[in-house]
């Protein structure tokens, strides 16, 4: 979702162009002065807003293990859970594990959208 003075800002520019395109088809210029300058104010007051909006950083280490530590006994709920269901749950989240039986490991790797895959190994 775009901020809200990127929608007022492009409100404002494609009310511009209109007063351009009138301008360039013959309207008089001095009967849109008014119109064009509250269009420009319009626009430098949601590119202002635009300036002031915070840009949006990442979350930290705590930050994620207290939300992960927000999900209870996952390790239970996944163990009780139907197989099935998991299947659904890691096909989902472009989860795949494998187990390789020689190390007796599970070898896990995820696939964000638009990303090369991650791997992350762990026993069971």
């Amino acid at each position: 979702m775009l901020p809200r003075g990127t929608s007022h800002r492009r409100g404002s520019e494609a009310k511009l162009r209109r007063f351009q395109d009138a301008i360039a088809a013959g309207i008089d210029p001095s009967a849109l002065v008014e119109a064009m300058n509250e269009a420009q104010e319009k626009r430098a007051a949601a590119q202002a807003e635009l300036n002031g909006v915070p840009k949006r950083v990442g979350r930290s280490a705590a930050e994620i293990h207290a939300m992960i530590d927000s999900l209870g006994d996952v390790k239970k709920v996944i163990r009780q859970a139907d197989p099935a269901e998991l299947q659904r749950l890691h096909e989902a989240l472009n989860v795949e594990i494998v187990y390789n039986a020689t190390a007796r490991m599970l070898v896990s790797s995820i696939r964000a959208v638009g990303r090369d895959k991650a791997g992350v190994r762990g026993g069971t």
